[in-house]
């Protein structure tokens, strides 16, 4: 008996010290769990900027200085769903800009020639049909580097759904956009960096689970139906 309360006492005792060290190493690594989402390489000379749909207003201006600092000589814009109710609208005559259309009014505002701006058609739904799409317009526009410009949350999920998906030939530099409010080192005292968090994680999840099923059965092409995560 006495044993029995020795061993339930280190054992009460080994929880308490974890407990412990949790708590107070609990900023350390809620901040790791922020940085992890963010991917960023050198700037560099490359063939296309790709500026991954969302948060127009933020990502596209960030697109547009790159391209007048000579960064690229083109911008490629992906096409977001249309929005629900818009049909609705235009039955009964109305008409407003998708994404892509005000992503293409504020790069003219910024002083990007209209010839310059690519865009893709397609509407994708997910990170990973955006990228599906991307890898259609690059059989007829074939690059060797690309610039991805997008939110700082977004690059790391953004970076391996791309490194997966293109040609293994074309190099990646993601590019976070710099004004972007995300903070790493406090996310978790902000509700919209939380939700944020949240969300990636949750699509990062569906994204391993896609590799997984692809290394099961050797074809990344036969995987099941990714869950619609943006």
């Amino acid at each position: 008996m006495l044993r029995l309360i020795w061993r339930l006492g280190r054992l009460l005792a080994v929880l308490l010290v974890l407990i412990l060290a949790v708590y107070l190493g609990r900023p350390y690594l809620l901040t790791a769990i922020g940085r992890y989402l963010i991917t960023e390489h050198p700037l560099g000379k490359a063939d296309l900027i790709l500026v991954l749909s969302g948060q127009t207003v933020l990502r596209v201006p960030e697109a547009a200085r790159l391209y007048h600092e000579g960064f690229a000589p083109k911008i490629l814009l992906t096409r977001e769903p249309t929005v629900r109710g818009t049909e609705e609208l235009l039955r009964v005559g109305i008409r407003f800009p998708d994404s892509q259309e005000t992503a293409i009014t504020i790069l003219e505002a910024l002083r990007v020639p209209r010839n310059v701006i690519l865009t893709i058609s397609e509407r994708a739904d997910s990170t990973r049909a955006e990228m599906l799409t991307v890898v259609r317009f690059l059989k007829s526009h074939p690059v060797k580097r690309l610039i991805i410009v997008t939110n700082k949350s977004h690059t790391t999920r953004a970076y391996k759904i791309f490194a997966t998906g293109l040609e293994p030939g074309i190099q990646l530099i993601m590019h976070p956009v710099p004004n972007d409010p995300y903070d790493p080192n406090r996310w978790w005292q902000d509700r919209a960096d939380a939700k944020d968090v949240l969300h990636e994680y949750q699509a990062l999840a569906d994204f391993w689970r896609l590799r997984l099923w692809a290394m099961a059965v050797g074809q990344f092409t036969t995987a099941p139906p990714p869950v619609t995560v943006r």
